[in-house]
Order: structure tokens, then C-alpha cells, then sequence
């Protein structure tokens, strides 16, 4: 059961959910969706900086999210789209080294 939920916190189902959410945030400009989904982010984040030995900043990814969620708040679409990338952009990274037998 544990890590079943595990897997509901940081697995690709989390992940997806919280892409999904970023995305129609940025496309309706409501900056709600994109706090849902950093908030979302947060175990995710901190499960691949290594917490509670925090080894990368990895941990910072949902204030990307934040930070794009605000900048849709201000009417600065453009800016929000660009304060997510970065989280995009690992996300990305996760799927092709996970694709190529990483771990």
C-alpha cells in the first residue's frame, strides 16, 4: 500500500497531472491551475533532489511554477510561459533517461 501511494506522489501519474494542469493554466491564463499544479509538484521535486539530504536544487522546481502562476496573475502570459520551462524541460529529461534504461 505504501508504495502505492508512493508512486501516486512522485511517479509518472503525478507528473502527468501536474504537466496537464501547467499547461491548461498557461493556455486559459489562469493562474490558478498553475498553483494546483506546483503544489502538486512538491513531492516530486523533493523526491529527486534527494531529500531529506538535499543533493540538488532540484527541490526549487514548483517555484518555477509559482513564479509562472504570479506572472499569469500580473496578465504577463509570456513570462509565465518562460518561469515554466524549466519544469517542462526536466520533466522531459526524466521521460528520455527513464525511456533509456535509466534510473
Amino acid at each position: 500500500m505504501l508504495n502505492f501511494i508512493l508512486i501516486l506522489l512522485v511517479g509518472w501519474p503525478v507528473i502527468l497531472a501536474t504537466i496537464i494542469l501547467a499547461i491548461i493554466g498557461l493556455l486559459r491564463s489562469n493562474y490558478r491551475f498553475l498553483v494546483v499544479a506546483a503544489v502538486l509538484a512538491l513531492p516530486f521535486s523533493w523526491y529527486i533532489s534527494g531529500f531529506p539530504f538535499i543533493q540538488s536544487p532540484a527541490f526549487l522546481l514548483p517555484l518555477f511554477l509559482f513564479f509562472a502562476g504570479f506572472a499569469m496573475n500580473r496578465k504577463q502570459g509570456t513570462v509565465a510561459w518562460l518561469w515554466a520551462i524549466p519544469y517542462f524541460s526536466v520533466a522531459v529529461v526524466l521521460l528520455i533517461t527513464s525511456l533509456a534504461g535509466g534510473s
